[in-house]
């Protein structure tokens, strides 16, 4: 009978430069190192319209695996991007990061009194096969109606201007006296509002025999 081997045991890699994945990925009980892809995120956003929030999303994902996984031989890397769409006028936009008072309390208006859809796009490549595992997570969050002061005073506290859609699912916990802007949330598992989907990543992870 012939012999099965086994592959050796992998470093799990996060393609992310940001803070609140690799925070997550910890709070999994995940251990792993973190390196920063070399990716212009933004240089894609012209491809919504052909590929679709999840298409877009999966292709940021892949390109940031691929951008660190030639420093990682034996690794499994994990690379994930979110990509959030309201309807507006009949139109689907882009939300995006808003560095500004005046663009994030803009964008935040847009999104009030609707619902909106993150759609997470997740990549596990691992680089002892060179098999690629991906799959995609869908939210949809619906906001109450507010005001336009009601943006800017969420804004001016919570400085939401690292967070795509200008907002934090964190934060509504600690709006008071202001009243929540989400009220439902509707998906697998609140980590994807936050950009990395926990079960979703498990899957992948397991199909890798992780």
């Amino acid at each position: 009978m012939g012999q099965t081997l086994e592959m050796e045991p992998a470093t799990l890699v996060l393609a992310s430069s940001s803070k609140y994945r690799a925070s997550m990925l910890d709070r999994a009980g995940f251990e792993g190192v973190v390196d920063p892809p070399d990716v212009d995120e933004r240089s894609l956003d012209p491809l919504l319209d052909v590929l679709g929030p999840a298409g877009l999303a999966l292709e940021l994902a892949r390109r940031k695996a691929w951008s660190v996984a030639p420093r990682h031989p034996g690794g499994l890397i994990v690379a994930g991007d979110q990509v959030g769409t309201v309807q507006t006028d009949g139109a689907m936009l882009l939300l995006t990061k808003q560095p500004t008072v005046e663009g994030a309390v803009a964008q935040l208006c847009l999104m009030a009194g609707t619902a909106h859809e993150l759609v997470n796009g997740l990549v596990v490549v691992d680089t002892r096969s060179g098999r690629v595992h991906e799959g995609t997570d869908v939210q949809l969050v619906t906001m109450r109606a507010f005001s336009q002061a009601e943006a800017g005073q969420y804004v001016e506290r919570f400085e939401p201007f690292d967070s795509s859609g200008s907002y934090r699912l964190e934060d509504q916990e600690k709006m008071s006296p202001l009243e929540p802007f989400v009220t439902s949330v509707a998906g697998e598992d609140p980590s994807g509002v936050l950009g990395l989907p926990i079960p979703l990543l498990r899957r992948l992870l397991a199909a890798t025999g992780c």
